[in-house]
């Protein structure tokens, strides 16, 4: 079983702009409203490749409302904690006469340490049926940054398989705890590291230097090239067909999605890398915010080529 957290997830409502103007009145040509959070998105996936999943997270409000509405109407399990604040909204703007996307995040509602506890009670109630779990995203306030490492030293201790996918203190606190799988992308492993990675040369370098700290799998996501991934058997790349982009928003989340359904089924890692990358790259296929579809990642897989580098 695989069970997915979200301790600060949000509404993410994204509006596309013909052209925006600023300092002026902006005409909305389409609005999409979908739940939001890395943990969140996973189950997501997970569910359309057919496995099942329960997503855990911190829900409060009317928004939270809303996300639990969404997860059960795509039939994602939930195990939700309410808390007195309300869930964030964030908002991101697609100017499509540039391209360019700007986002606007919500720090989130203020937790406390009930709020913890109450996750941690959740968590003690699947121990016996999971075997791995995925966390990630963004800390709430009031949530110290070491809160997935001493998640991640729990479930070590328990023999379950961890995959983290975080950014800035909470990234840096995490590994200290050794989870089995962190998938940075280029610029978070960059902020990780303090250097930047320019040639695939640089990525497997800082993905075996992140593997000597005790991580067992490391997937650097590099966008349109590929992924570079490291084990105790070896370095590969995988790398996607050329697609017509439709939106990239989803695919990191979605390409976790595939690791842990690997993590979960003891596939190789050149497999879990393989079924990642398809599903990160049909979630990229579609327009707006809509993830890969379950025909889409099987129709791209045998595409996905894996190259053993060492």
């Amino acid at each position: 079983m695989i069970i997915t957290l979200t301790l600060n997830p949000a509404v993410d409502q994204t509006l596309l702009v013909p052209e925006v103007r600023l300092g002026e009145t902006n005409r909305v040509r389409a609005t999409d409203i979908d739940p939001g959070g890395k943990g969140l998105n996973v189950a997501r996936m997970v569910k359309r490749l057919g496995r099942p999943a329960v997503t855990i997270a911190l829900v409060g409000g009317p928004t939270g409302h809303y996300i639990r509405h969404r997860l059960e109407h795509e039939g994602v399990e939930t195990d939700l904690v309410e808390i007195r604040g309300t869930t964030r909204i964030n908002i991101s703007i697609l100017d499509e006469s540039s391209g360019i996307q700007t986002n606007f995040n919500q720090e989130g509602a203020e937790i406390d340490p009930t709020d913890l506890l109450a996750v941690e009670a959740k968590i003690a109630g699947w121990l016996q049926e999971m075997n791995v779990m995925a966390m990630g995203g963004s800390l709430p306030p009031g949530a110290l940054p070491d809160t997935y490492a001493r998640l991640i030293r729990w479930m070590n201790e328990s023999g379950i398989r961890t995959a983290l996918d975080s950014s800035g203190e909470a990234l840096k606190e995490g590994i200290k705890a050794q989870p089995y799988l962190i998938k940075p992308n280029l610029r978070e492993a960059q902020d990780l590291l303090g250097r930047t990675l320019t040639t695939d040369e640089d990525v497997i370098a800082a993905a075996e230097e992140l593997r000597s700290r005790g991580i067992s799998v490391v997937v650097i996501s590099m966008g349109k090239r590929g992924a570079i991934a490291v084990d105790e058997k070896g370095v590969w790349k995988a790398i996607p067909p050329n697609v017509k982009v439709g939106s990239t928003i989803g695919a990191g989340d979605s390409m976790m999605a595939g690791l842990v359904i690997g993590i979960a089924e003891y596939m190789s890692l050149p497999d879990s890398v393989a079924l990642g990358t398809a599903a990160a790259t049909a979630t990229v296929m579609n327009e707006r915010t809509e993830l890969g579809t379950p025909d889409q990642v099987q129709e791209l897989l045998p595409l996905i080529r894996v190259e053993k580098i060492k």
